[in-house]
């Protein structure tokens, strides 16, 4: 008997719980809040992102390209092993 009014003094609290912050949630008020809280957040980023400052291109012929590939061929070693096999 007693662990059935436990079990329903919880489900009564979960249910409470429930409703009311269900109500609080979508009430006018706070969606007028929540509203209110967003137009204010692109405005302070519309400000923001005007005062970055822009800073120039620095990066102009720094990569030095090689030709690694006429490299590689005049380093190579010549093997007669593969003339055996070509045979």
């Amino acid at each position: 008997m007693i662990k059935k009014i436990k079990n329903m003094f919880y489900l009564l609290m979960l249910s409470i719980f429930i409703i009311l912050t269900s109500v609080n949630y979508f009430s006018v008020d706070h969606i007028k809040k929540i509203n209110k809280s967003r137009s204010l957040y692109t405005k302070k980023l519309i400000k923001n992102i005007y005062s970055i400052p822009l800073l120039e291109n620095d990066t102009k012929n720094i990569i030095e390209y090689k030709n690694d590939v006429m490299f590689y061929k005049n380093k190579k070693k010549y093997h007669l092993f593969w003339d055996l096999i070509g045979k």
